[in-house]
């Protein structure tokens, strides 16, 4: 078989390789105006061309953000998406050779950490990647779904137009910051591409606002879905839902539970933390309807990785990581709450990239890990006091697809 190149793009590919992406997710090729939103996203260096024989057969690319971390810290993180390996041309290969360059352009442009969305979980821990937080659906009745009296109450929530809402959410998105672990940055090439053909199309979503009193706090987008021949028996999906404190989450509820003509509220992505049942008076009101991987992370720079994130109040802990793709990786770290550092000390656990991103976030915990056989305990105590150390005070959430 011929020698697969793989490539950085020239911008004149950066439409096919689009158009290649969607073809492997069975998607048709994009249309002038659809490109017009999309290009963007296609950052100059950081999308990749595979081609056999001088063909385009497999792209991947890396579009530039950041993700919140335990303490309230950001670091710079490529999202990895629009991957794809032509039908005709799979199982050669080709694939393996685009995750493996795209883990070393991310190295090379200076990203400590990959996130990705991934569509075939089986494929992504060969190489290093690991569930970096779980996001879980949802679904209430709101004429059992009555909020407790002592819920949080206050502000307001005002419904904003798609016009409106292209101006007015990127600024509100930008001022929530990393209110939470888990929460990447969304740049002005994916509010172009994502938000505003929604906005301007004649099925434009439904955007409410929460304002607390120091002003606009959180969002929740939704349509709504008529299921059966009767308009009384109408779906409410939520599809995007960002809150900065506890009483605008309880506002949002308040609100979307509150809708006349509604027989049922579904939201697909919230925090696993985000105790909604325990809003109600009848807990059994508010049924989880699935508990997903989330956002995936991929350590590509570990020291940088390490040392950007804050720890609690632990015992130093020395932690032994293997990385066969990034060997650059792969050695012992001190952590504690002062810092990171190289260490040739004995290590205390030892353990996987892929592990260790499950950790990153405080999503796993290292006991957990343990006990699934996903590290390697030398220290007894060590589980524990690494979980003081990488625990985080809320649950890990993105809730951004791209």
């Amino acid at each position: 078989m011929a020698e697969v190149d793989v490539r950085v793009l020239a911008k004149s590919d950066h439409r096919a390789a689009h158009d290649l992406a969607r073809g492997s997710q069975h998607a048709p090729p994009v249309s002038d105006g659809e490109w017009a939103y999309a290009q963007d996203l296609h950052e100059p260096g950081l999308a990749l061309g595979a081609y056999l024989e001088g063909e385009l057969v497999g792209t991947s690319r890396l579009q530039r953000s950041r993700l919140a971390l335990p303490g309230g810290a950001t670091v710079p993180m490529a999202a990895a998406t629009g991957k794809g390996v032509r039908a005709d041309r799979t199982r050669r290969g080709i694939f393996t050779r685009l995750e493996r360059e795209c883990l070393d352009l991310a190295v090379e442009q200076g990203f400590p950490v990959v996130g990705s969305r991934v569509s075939e979980a089986t494929i992504y821990r060969r190489f290093g990647h690991g569930v970096g937080n779980l996001s879980r659906a949802v679904r209430l009745y709101p004429r059992e779904a009555r909020l407790r009296p002592e819920v949080p109450c206050g502000g307001d929530v005002r419904l904003i137009g798609g016009a409106s809402s292209a101006g007015l959410l990127p600024r509100l998105y930008e001022r929530l910051g990393p209110y939470r672990p888990g929460v990447i940055g969304r740049s002005a090439a994916w509010w172009k591409a994502t938000w505003e053909p929604l906005a301007k199309s004649a099925r434009s979503p439904v955007v409410a606002v929460h304002s607390g009193p120091d002003g606009d706090d959180g969002f929740a987008v939704y349509r709504t879905m008529q299921s059966g021949d009767s308009g009384a028996r109408v779906t409410l999906m939520v599809t995007d839902f960002h809150a900065a404190n506890p009483e605008a989450v309880a506002g949002l509820w308040r609100f979307l539970l509150g809708v006349d003509l509604v027989e049922e509220v579904c939201a697909r992505r919230r925090p696993t933390d985000e105790l909604v049942e325990g809003m109600l008076d009848d807990w059994r009101a508010c049924r989880t309807h699935s508990l997903n991987d989330d956002l995936w992370l991929r350590l590509v720079d570990l020291p940088k990785a390490l040392d950007a994130r804050s720890y609690g109040d632990g015992e130093p802990l020395v932690l032994e990581v293997r990385d066969e793709l990034l060997p650059a990786n792969t050695g012992s770290y001190r952590i504690s709450p002062d810092g990171v550092e190289a260490t040739s000390d004995q290590a205390q656990l030892s353990m996987g990239v892929d592990a260790l991103a499950m950790a990153y976030l405080g999503t796993t915990s290292f006991a957990t890990l343990a006990g699934i056989g996903g590290l390697r305990v030398i220290d007894s105590k060590a589980p524990a006091n690494a979980d003081r150390l990488f625990g985080a005070s809320a649950a890990a959430f993105c809730g951004t697809t791209f």
